[in-house]
């Protein structure tokens, strides 16, 4: 029985470590045109429970950067991140789920870029 057990115990960890290998091997995302790079995009069960990791790839400073952040079920939130985000500077933000949502399930996520407003004035959103 403990010989059933351990090999039960093993076959977890290693699905475990490929599963975690394949969403490192994705990389980063970059929503086309948006010269938004997002190197992460999870829920966490720390609060607050989603974070974006991401860098601005465009030559000027964004000013606001827009996501729609969606799992399995479909859209999650929609997230207006504001502030200074110098091109090439990694950002990390942490954000709010709405009141009914679990972040258990949410390992998944998927962060798209809608809008990016620029320091100049400039814009650029997502046509889906």
């Amino acid at each position: 029985m403990t010989f059933f057990l351990e090999e039960a115990w093993m076959k977890v960890v290693a699905l475990s470590l490929t599963a975690i290998a394949l969403l490192a091997a994705a990389g980063p995302v970059q929503t086309p045109g948006s010269n938004i790079t997002v190197t992460a995009c999870h829920a966490q069960l720390d609060p607050p429970p989603i974070r974006i990791i991401y860098t601005n790839a465009a030559q000027k400073a964004a000013v606001e950067v827009d996501f729609e952040v969606s799992g399995p079920a479909g859209t999650i939130r929609t997230i207006e991140d504001r502030g200074t985000f110098a091109p090439g500077q990694p950002i990390n933000h942490t954000f709010s789920l709405p009141p009914e949502t679990s972040p258990l399930g949410l390992s998944s996520a998927r962060c798209m870029v809608t809008k990016v407003v620029y320091a100049d004035g400039t814009s650029w959103t997502n046509s889906k």
